[in-house]
């Protein structure tokens, strides 16, 4: 009964979810549409806004399909060797546009490397859950703000941690934040940037395929600190 009600809930959160930018998309096609003499100009800035709503709405269907395809066992993690300092590194690089984009600094810290990085797992999937942790924290930071990546040994684990100095979480939502389609407050997000709510809700479950675990602090105003750890293993 549980599992017929969380079934329900997800569909009918999904179903939301993907109703708004569906229904944007048709309002900006039918304006353009409904419009014969508008400018070169106004008609690329509708095509603009539709390029970006759809954008949107093919990020949420791929959340929609990964945590699906997770519940339903379909999707089962590849097993491979996985250097997790040179992926971190990839993850980084790609985000560097962005962060400029919004002004951020976004700094790599490896000074506490140990001599093994290797982790067992879907590299997809690892790259995935770093891709989610630090495009969140880049999101919820203020321009002339700082992200900051650091990956280090602890014992026989990995150790990576996001820090930023964003707008941070208040503690009454610190509990829901891995729940799907939870958010602390849509108005906080940048404009055109509204999340889907599913982001740290894929983290929790990559990590619980890969014997993981995850860690927050964080204050409003003062910024938050996402720690994750992943178990060492050498080739």
């Amino acid at each position: 009964l549980d599992s017929y009600q969380q079934l329900r809930q997800f569909t009918a959160d999904a179903s939301h979810e993907l109703r708004n930018p569906v229904a944007l998309i048709q309002t900006n096609v039918q304006a353009a549409l409904s419009d014969p003499d508008s400018t070169v100009q106004e008609q690329r800035q509708q095509l603009e806004v539709i390029e970006r709503l759809t954008r949107r709405l093919g990020r949420l269907v791929d959340d929609l399909l990964f945590l699906a395809r997770q519940d339903s066992g379909i999707l089962q993690p590849r097993r491979e060797m996985v250097d997790f300092d040179a992926l971190v590194l990839e993850v980084v690089e790609e985000q560097q546009l962005q962060a400029r984009e919004r002004e951020v600094v976004l700094t790599l810290d490896f000074d506490q490397l140990p001599e093994v990085c290797g982790v067992i797992g879907d590299r997809d999937q690892l790259a995935r859950l770093c891709t989610n942790l630090i495009a969140n924290a880049l999101q919820y930071t203020p321009a002339a703000g700082s992200v900051a990546v650091a990956l280090a040994g602890e014992g026989d684990r990995l150790r990576l941690r996001v820090s930023d100095t964003g707008i941070g979480i208040p503690a009454t939502a610190l509990p829901h934040l891995f729940e799907r389609f939870y958010r602390v407050d849509p108005a906080r997000s940048h404009v055109g940037q509204r999340g889907s709510g599913l982001g740290l809700a894929i983290v929790a479950t990559i990590l619980e395929s890969h014997q993981g675990q995850i860690a927050v602090r964080s204050r409003e105003g003062q910024g938050s600190c996402f720690e994750i750890t992943l178990p060492i293993r050498a080739e």
